[in-house]
């Protein structure tokens, strides 16, 4: 017969087999596990430096606060030593240098005289001009 009428294709559907899903799911599963694993033992491990640090700091910042205490104690020793020092006169030394009384400065004598009479002002008079 030609010229039938088309009839339309049978579709059959075939997926993974149960097998196939069944060993899909346990390989994810233990992908699961695995990385709870892995996390857990990261976890603990990350847990431990943390608290490794902490001591650390916490042993360190002990050790500063002694250093300080043991500081100022030193520093109040010192100041206590210097304000118990005592002073007590000496004669100088050979090679020491002293200092004299001041006195007055020497001041040049001055030259310089005036006269009232000397020359009458006039035009060029006080000048020093060769003629």
């Amino acid at each position: 017969m030609c010229g039938g009428r088309p009839q339309a294709p049978q579709i059959v559907y075939q997926g993974p087999s149960a097998e196939d899903l069944a060993a899909s799911q346990a390989s994810l599963d233990l992908y699961k596990q695995q990385m709870t694993d892995q996390q857990s033992a990261f976890k603990t491990q990350l847990q431990m430096q943390i608290d490794k640090a902490n001591q650390e700091t916490a042993d360190l910042q002990s050790k500063y606060a002694s250093d300080s205490a043991a500081a100022a104690a030193a520093a109040a020793a010192q100041q206590t030593g210097a304000y118990a020092a005592t002073a007590m006169q000496t004669d100088a030394p050979v090679n020491a240098a002293t200092t004299t009384a001041a006195t007055k400065k020497e001041k040049p004598k001055n030259n310089l005289k005036i006269a009232t009479a000397a020359t009458p002002a006039s035009a060029g008079t006080g000048l020093n001009i060769g003629v």
